[in-house]
């Protein structure tokens, strides 16, 4: 390869870095809101329960239960709008 070509690969590369390094910002930020969004005790609770459930079930069933967390976090995402438009405060 010549030189320029490398510096011309090189110069993409980056600017797709740029790109990956913001939108890794932009969630960063969406996730940070959304958790200003839900009650202080409600994290402290879920964290305190996550760390019994983990104790009592050990790791490997404790990681397998937050993965399984993970892919329901859509369907709770679409369900707390709906649990604010009925009154329960979350």
């Amino acid at each position: 390869m010549k030189r320029q070509q490398l510096i011309a690969e090189i110069e993409q590369l980056d600017r797709q870095l740029a790109v990956r390094l913001d939108i890794v910002e932009l969630s960063g930020a969406l996730v940070r809101h959304q958790l200003r969004q839900v009650h202080p005790a409600l994290l402290v609770g879920g964290g305190t329960l996550a760390g019994a459930a983990t104790q009592r079930l050990g790791v490997e069933r404790g990681w397998s239960m937050g993965l399984t967390g993970l892919r329901l976090l859509p369907v709770a995402q679409s369900l707390l709008p709906l649990l604010r438009n009925l009154g329960v405060a979350l």
